[in-house]
């Protein structure tokens, strides 16, 4: 499982990690991604965010009031740690 906050979407790297795995980014793709945009991010907006979610494949989107940071309500944080716990045990069993 993979957390990312602010990550935008840039096409060079998956490229570079096709050609580089030899065939194994479908594997890649299936891992699972939980990405955190900010609304209020003026770094990478939330757009570029939603692309990376469509192109990695198996991403999941949760959008925050604040900008390019991980949040920190109780709320976000728990689904973090929910999330985690979901694909980092279901991984172990």
């Amino acid at each position: 499982a993979v957390v990312t906050a602010g990550a935008p979407f840039v096409p060079d790297a998956f490229e570079v990690a096709a050609a580089r795995a030899g065939g194994l980014t479908e594997q890649g793709k299936a891992i699972p991604k939980l990405h955190f945009a900010g609304e209020t991010d003026a770094v990478i907006a939330v757009e570029r965010v939603e692309q990376l979610c469509e192109a990695g494949g198996d991403g999941e989107l949760v959008r925050h009031e604040k900008g390019h940071l991980f949040p920190t309500k109780a709320a976000q944080v728990n689904y973090m740690i929910e999330f985690l716990a979901k694909h980092v045990l279901q991984d172990e069993a």
